[in-house]
């Protein structure tokens, strides 16, 4: 009797290699070395055999997909095979059987026993080929239509394996656009589809002997927007089947806007106020929050998922109630809280859910264990956040018996764009093999990876690392990539992702997000980011040479490509590589700009931005669709679905992307015809007493006026003027700023200070007062020391400051005059010294109308669009004594 060889790829290498000695001792035994012959010489007799009967109608019809997916790989080889139902299928004849059959049955083959998305690959009768792995429909409709629920393929699974093993296939791209089943492979042509290569075998063949059960490495490898294309299912980007899986699910069970009105008290006491704007942060004293997070779990469950995640708030603040501070006697420790709270919550689900599982997430506050206990319910999985060595070691003390999950940071920008290259295939291969090691059986990718024309090999070598851990290696995978994907050209796409990787190793192995280098910890033991202008990063992983090589090594490719299907993919790749080109071109000549600020070398960089910007226009048309790269893809890869010109051109700040305010968004017409633009320097006064409103001592300062923003081709309608002095223990700022006379000014009128009064360090304070008595705001920026918090390198409105400010309002002049006084205690710092100096500014935005208002500042420097834009910053000396 030939017993299965089960593998357990989630198990690791112990029992790989049980099952590989299984197969050698039933060789052995057997003696059995025959090859069964599927196809050769043209012919084949077999059938590809379907079942009778789908759980769905969707899963029929991927089935048959599926089926379509073998017969095209046996045509692409010049053999014709028939598709037939199980029950028209002619028994004289051989068949490949998919999915649940009644041959697989007889065989027992139960398909609802294989594990998530496994499979079995089986010769029975000593000519029939089973290809089985459960099929079965998510556990419940979707409640996003813009999120699709998923149904399980495992027999695609099992297709896909097989084509690749034993016919010579290659899952190299998508074929299908994200958030679509194999279903919706009917559209499209698979034997002509650059996605897909079938490279060319005399002959088809199995063992003779073939009987294994797999059982994948992972549960699920997905990502925003998720893909359950056949490139996705053979490359183990599995989409999530029975798991909820979101991270951050306080919001989902107490919306803000469902509750802030009707229980102010669910929400986080913070300053004296209850926090009812934006995203939820919450009182987790509170007995009925604490319900509501448990019901929500509970919900999920009871639609049939398997498993539900639980996790706090991104950018949590913490409740300052007295029930708060008390709350399981831990005192500031608010991650030991959330730890205790999720036990308990778990405790309950075990109770109430016996079967089920619950993800916490380990997160900022929770990336350390908890203290107070080891051991973890039975029902409980951990998501990590961080999944390096460090990250995962001080688990290793805990008991988690649902085992872990995690969170990849791969493809999440860390300066550079989610449109250049992040991660190559040496990063990945070493990632996959330590997950493996280490049980993290499920991950999310944050940021999906979306360069399949750069970075195509690097999410090739991923997914395959996961078909063996152990044994694979990029050094194999990134060739087998390679030669199927661009054949004639292949020599030189080899030479330009060697050289392409090469230069971005740094980034992807030290300065990405969660990589070593990412943060570091100075002399004065702040941490902070090793690198914080995104320019200096693509100046360095991008220099003119390696562009230039670049662009030759591409250049040759194309010449030498013959297939339609290889120039296809090299049309993706050339996509890509310009706009990473003249995105570079941008830097280095900003930079040039920066150097020598003339008019000569501004208008060689307010060229390149228009010829980008020129470059961008034309990957839509004009109804805003984007235009694919050549013929034969059946969608865009680049730009990525979703993404509009507003994004690629980086128009707004994304997480660890703050280009909004770079030249990349220039007014290049207003550029041209303004002044060049500079920081600018004043001598702070000193004098002996504070002084106030109307102290005579204003009038030894000398006056300094604020100016439109660079490219605001509108005159200002209304000015300000400002002065600064100091005494002994504070700065103060005089502020008179000009309204129409005769009306009422404005209640979104604000003046602002900013002062970076340490030198370097990037400690920022804001300071924003307008006309009412009551209109005060503070914030801090630096203090968040934590890369992965969303306010790190932002303001945070949660920094409060001792410091005073008065005004006075003449409406028949149209006058609006504040003091702000900021005391050195305030600042952190000691009175400075004669000749030293700060970086500050001081800016206004005055309301010309209810559809606009106009921002002037101080201090300008080119590109700058917003009064917070740093890049701005001058000087105040502090006079001599």
């Amino acid at each position: 009797m030939n017993l299965p060889i089960r593998i357990f790829r989630s198990n690791g290498g112990d029992l790989i290699a049980l099952a590989v000695a299984t197969a050698l001792f039933i060789m052995i035994t057997t003696g059995s070395t025959t090859e069964l012959v599927l196809a050769e010489d043209g012919k084949t007799t077999y059938e590809i055999v379907l079942p009778d009967a789908s759980q769905s109608e969707t899963i029929a019809n991927s089935l048959r997909q599926t089926a379509r997916l073998i017969q095209t790989t046996f045509a692409a080889n010049g053999v014709e095979i028939p598709v037939v139902a199980e029950a028209t299928h002619e028994k004289v004849k051989p068949g490949i059987f998919l999915g649940d059959t009644a041959l697989a049955r007889a065989q027992g083959v139960d398909v609802s026993q294989l594990t998530g998305w496994g499979y079995v690959h089986q010769v029975v009768n000593g000519r029939d080929l089973i290809i089985a792995g459960h099929d079965h429909p998510a556990p419940a409709d979707a409640t996003n239509p813009r999120r699709p629920v998923w149904d399980r393929l495992g027999t695609a699974k099992g297709v896909a394996d097989f084509l690749r093993q034993y016919a010579g296939v290659r899952f190299l791209y998508p074929e299908i656009g994200p958030y679509q089943p194999v279903a919706k492979a009917e559209t499209i042509d698979l034997l002509t589809s650059p996605a897909i290569e079938f490279l060319p075998l005399p002959k088809i063949v199995v063992p003779g002997d073939l009987n294994v059960e797999i059982t994948p490495t992972i549960a699920f490898n997905t990502a925003h927007p998720a893909g359950g294309s056949f490139y996705d299912i053979a490359n183990n980007r599995f989409p999530r089947v029975d798991e909820v899986f979101g991270g951050h699910t306080w919001e989902r069970a107490i919306p803000t806007e469902e509750y802030r009105k009707s229980h102010p008290e669910y929400f986080a006491l913070v300053g004296g106020k209850r926090l009812l704007e934006g995203a939820g942060q919450y009182c987790i004293s509170n007995p009925e929050v604490q319900e509501l997070i448990y019901q929500d779990l509970c919900r999920w469950l009871d639609r049939g998922y398997l498993s539900v995640d639980l996790g706090q708030p991104d950018g949590f603040r913490p409740c300052q109630c007295e029930e708060c501070a008390k709350l399981y006697e831990t005192g500031d420790d608010w991650g030991e809280k959330i730890w205790i709270l999720n036990l308990k919550l778990a405790e309950r689900l075990l109770e109430s859910h016996p079967g089920k599982q619950v993800t916490m997430m380990s997160y900022i506050l929770t990336a350390e264990p908890p203290k107070t206990f080891t051991a973890f319910p039975a029902n409980t999985k951990i998501m990590l956040t961080g999944t390096n060595e460090e990250d995962i070691a001080p688990w290793h003390a805990h008991k988690v018996p649902g085992g872990f999950s995690g969170y990849l940071y791969n493809w999440c920008p860390n300066l550079g764009t989610r449109y250049t290259p992040m991660r190559t295939p040496g990063h990945v291969e070493t990632q996959a093999k330590r997950l493996a090691a280490n049980h993290i059986q499920s991950f999310y990718r944050d940021g999906p990876g979306a360069l399949f024309g750069l970075e195509g090999p690097v999410y090739y070598t991923m997914g395959r690392m996961y078909d063996d851990p152990e044994n694979l290696f990029a050094k194999d995978l990134v060739p087998e990539f390679i030669d199927a994907a661009f054949g004639e050209s292949a020599w030189h796409m080899k030479q330009f992702y060697d050289q392409l990787y090469h230069s971005i190793t740094l980034y992807s192995d030290f300065l990405g997000t969660r990589s070593p280098a990412w943060t570091y910890y100075p002399i004065e033991g702040r941490r902070r980011k090793m690198v914080t202008d995104p320019f200096q990063l693509l100046a360095f992983l991008y220099p003119p040479p390696l562009l230039n090589s670049l662009e030759e090594q591409l250049t040759q490719a194309g010449q030498k490509a013959k297939s339609e299907k290889v120039k296809a993919r090299l049309a993706l790749v050339r996509r890509e590589f310009d706009y990473l080109k003249s995105l570079a071109k941008v830097v280095h000549l900003h930079q040039a700009f920066q150097v020598q600020p003339d008019l000569g070398s501004r208008d060689r960089l307010l060229d390149a931005i228009d010829a980008r910007n020129a470059e961008l226009v034309g990957y839509w048309n004009e109804k805003g669709r984007a235009l694919p790269v050549s013929e034969g893809w059946s969608w865009v890869m680049f730009p990525p679905a979703g993404h509009n010109y507003e994004h690629l051109r980086l128009a707004h700040n994304g997480y660890q992307e703050p280009y909004e305010s770079t030249c990349m968004n220039w007014d290049t017409a207003a550029m041209r015809a303004a002044p060049l633009p500079g920081a600018k320097r004043l001598t702070v006064g000193l004098t002996e007493t504070a002084p106030t409103l109307d102290s005579p001592e204003w009038k030894t300062a000398a006056e300094q006026s604020l100016a439109a923003l660079p490219g605001d081709a509108t005159a200002l309608t209304g000015e300000t003027h400002f002065k600064v002095l100091r005494n002994g223990e504070a700065i103060h700022v005089r502020i008179e700023s000009q309204f129409p006379a005769g009306v009422d000014i404005a209640a979104g009128e604000t003046v602002e200070v900013f002062l970076a009064p340490i030198p370097g360090k990037e400690i920022i304070y804001r300071f924003r007062v307008g006309p009412q008595p009551e209109s005060k705001e503070d914030a801090a920026s630096g203090f968040i020391t934590d890369a992965m918090d969303p306010r790190h390198g932002r303001f945070d409105p949660d920094w409060n400051g001792e410091w005073t400010h008065e005004s006075r309002i003449d409406q028949a002049t149209g006058r609006w005059i504040t003091r702000i006084s900021i005391p050195f205690s305030t600042l952190g710092i000691e009175a400075p010294e004669a000749g030293s100096f700060w970086r500050a500014n001081a800016g206004r935005v005055h309301v010309v109308g209810p559809e606009r208002n106009e921002s002037s500042a101080w201090s300008v420097a080119a590109g700058m669009r917003r009064l917070d834009d740093l890049i701005g910053l001058g000087e105040w000396v502090f006079e001599q004594q």
